[in-house]
């Protein structure tokens, strides 16, 4: 009894003792896979990137980011890169990592010809990447990376990041980072080789896709895009794409020479310059910065808060192609109606320019607007509004012709140089008479061509200008101008005869109708010139007001020599009469024809200059 009693209790302890073991041993195993390999990523997820788990990774935004510490360093400036929480996560923390380099952005081509520097809680693995050594939660993690080859090219760091056991994100990329190996010029009077020296290795920060000599700014997959050619590079591409509440964007431009440049894109209700929201990228003199203002008309000023409602914000320049990026919030509270929300549709416009003395200057050619509203929600290709400028280059050009050159001309000689040419009269007609009559007629003909090019391209009398506020009364005075125009030569075909009681009224009538249409024909030209449709350089103005003061001191030259004609014949017809001299003399033969000389060197002076003016101006125009 006893015996059984001791075998009994015996069986008891041993049934005890191994489920104890039992459960010492489960637990183990699940403390061992919860943190899985405490000293990092093994070598065999080197490839796939993917811890073990027995789950998939997570499918949303990763709370996690990669930050590149500069835009330009030298090997003996290491570059800094922190994995971190992203900027809206509280200070999320992970128990592991694991860091790669690949240098194509869109094949898994590993890169090991660089090195990290790590902390003492990781360590160097998988040839050229790094991973945690302990499991202890993080909020971050810096390392230092350098390459250490001849390599040229871009670079892009890709991480998988664990927070625990069952959770963590893969493919968790930073920006791209190009690296030039250069070679280093051996000092003067050291015959060693220079492949012996340590290799010289500058590198800079993009924010868009590799970028090689030969690339050109693109549209990506995954984004939304606004180019203005109808190939896949193009000289200017914008970017874009929704993450949570904000819009990232990217701007890449490839200006001729990138230096001291800016580059920008502006949302506008309408498609005009004027009452645009606009993000500007600027580049001067190796600084970049990024503002934010609104366009009233040509003149861009910027926002109290240059940055209101922008986040992460940077710029480079990569092989010559300027690359902007920066996330708009989608509605930014605080501003007065400058920063448009983003829920709503807008036409994009895209432009560059130069910076002199610091501050953004006009642009050199006419900024890109897309050809429908753009939704920055969604991910759409737009393209550009297909606007050719042929029409509106012609319609100037045709102004400038008819009333710089022709109408100048015509008024002037009906004015001044009635009394030459007296002994000729061609089919009956007197001679300024002859050619003042086909200058108006032509003038008349060539504005109305001009007039009906310029309705049949926009389609309304009254289009809507951009510009200074005195611009929007460029159409009201082409139309004016039109009708003077029409006005005159009905006038004339209703002219009673010379000699009639009336006929002085016809006179000033008909001159003051001309003078008026001439004086607002020159107007609407200077307010052409500043139009941002027609694009011509600051220069055009110039040259009108230049034409302006021409004619306006050739008209007075002449006045004045009419008026001093007329007092020099009158006192020799005084003086001829009071000899009471009888002969076939006449005074007023001789002041005719030292009269006649000068005018005619004026008549010749004028037509060069107005010749000239109207050259330049039409050249301008029409390269524009």
């Amino acid at each position: 009894m006893n015996a059984s009693f001791i075998n009994i209790l015996f069986d008891i302890l041993i049934l005890h003792f191994s489920a104890r073991m039992i459960v010492v041993y489960l637990g183990l195993v699940f403390l061992c896979g919860c943190y899985g390999y405490p000293s990092g990523a093994p070598d065999s997820a080197c490839n796939s990137m993917t811890p073990n788990h027995g789950v998939g990774p997570q499918n949303t935004s990763p709370p996690y980011v990669i930050k590149l510490s500069s835009s330009n360093f030298t090997a003996e400036e290491n570059l800094t890169i922190t994995i971190t929480s992203g900027d809206n996560q509280n200070g999320t923390t992970f128990d592991g990592f694991l860091i790669e380099v690949f240098t194509n952005l869109s094949d898994t081509i590993r890169f090991s010809g660089g090195e990290f520097t790590v902390p003492s809680n990781a360590h160097q693995t998988c040839s050229g990447g790094a991973t945690h050594s302990d499991p202890k939660p993080k909020s971050s993690i810096s390392l230092s990376w350098k390459p250490t080859s001849t390599f040229s090219g871009t670079v892009k760091f890709r991480a998988t990041v664990v927070q625990t056991y069952t959770t963590f994100w893969e493919n968790i990329e930073s920006q791209s980072l190009h690296v030039e190996y250069i070679v280093p010029s051996p000092p003067p009077g050291n015959t060693t080789d220079v492949t012996t020296n340590p290799p010289h290795i500058t590198t800079s920060l993009s924010s868009g896709t590799t970028q090689t000599p030969s690339d050109m700014p693109r549209c990506e997959k995954g984004f939304g895009c606004f180019k203005s050619c109808s190939g896949d590079a193009c000289d200017a591409v914008v970017l874009w794409r929704r993450h949570e509440n904000v819009v990232d964007f990217r701007i890449m431009s490839r200006p001729t020479n990138p230096d001291h440049r800016w580059v920008a894109i502006g949302l506008s209700p309408n498609g005009k310059m004027a009452r645009t929201s606009v993000v500007m990228c600027l580049y001067d003199n190796t600084i970049f910065s990024v503002i934010e203002g609104i366009n009233n008309g040509y003149s861009f000023s910027p926002l109290p808060n240059t940055t209101l409602g922008l986040l992460n914000m940077t710029a480079s320049i990569v092989d010559t192609v300027m690359t902007c990026s920066f996330s708009r919030q989608i509605n930014v509270t605080g501003d007065l109606g400058d920063v448009y929300s983003l829920s709503r549709k807008y036409y994009l416009l895209l432009g560059n320019g130069p910076i002199r003395s610091g501050k953004p200057k006009r642009h050199e050619h006419t900024p890109v607007v897309s050809a429908a509203k753009v939704d920055f929600l969604l991910n759409q290709d737009v393209g550009a509004g297909d606007e050719s400028m042929l029409m509106y280059k012609l319609h100037g050009s045709l102004m400038i012709f008819a009333w710089i050159l022709l109408s100048s001309l015509g008024i002037i000689i009906a004015r001044y140089y009635k009394s030459n040419w007296k002994g000729s009269m061609p089919c009956g007609v007197k001679v300024w008479f002859a050619i003042h009559r086909i200058l108006m007629s032509s003038v008349f003909l060539i504005t109305g061509l001009a007039f009906a090019i310029i309705f049949i391209k926009v389609g309304t009398l009254l289009q809507m200008t951009d510009g200074s506020v005195y611009l929007k009364y460029h159409p009201i005075l082409g139309i004016t101008v039109m009708a003077l125009s029409l006005v005159n030569p009905v006038m004339a075909l209703f002219r009673c005869k010379p000699g009639h009681k009336y006929r002085h009224v016809f006179h000033y009538s008909h001159m003051f109708v001309g003078m008026s249409a001439q004086i607002l024909a020159a107007t609407t030209i200077y307010f052409g010139v500043n139009l941002e449709k027609s694009n011509t350089p600051v220069e055009a103005s110039y040259v009108v007001i230049a034409y302006a003061t021409t004619y306006a001191l050739i008209e007075f030259i002449l006045e004045c020599e009419k008026q001093y004609r007329k007092s020099y014949e009158d006192d020799i017809e005084k003086q001829y009469i009071l000899k009471s001299a009888v002969t076939e003399y006449s005074p007023q033969a001789q002041s005719h024809t030292e009269g006649n000389s000068f005018k005619q060197s004026i008549l010749v002076l004028h037509f060069l200059c107005m010749t000239s003016y109207s050259a330049v101006l039409i050249y301008m125009v029409a390269t524009a």
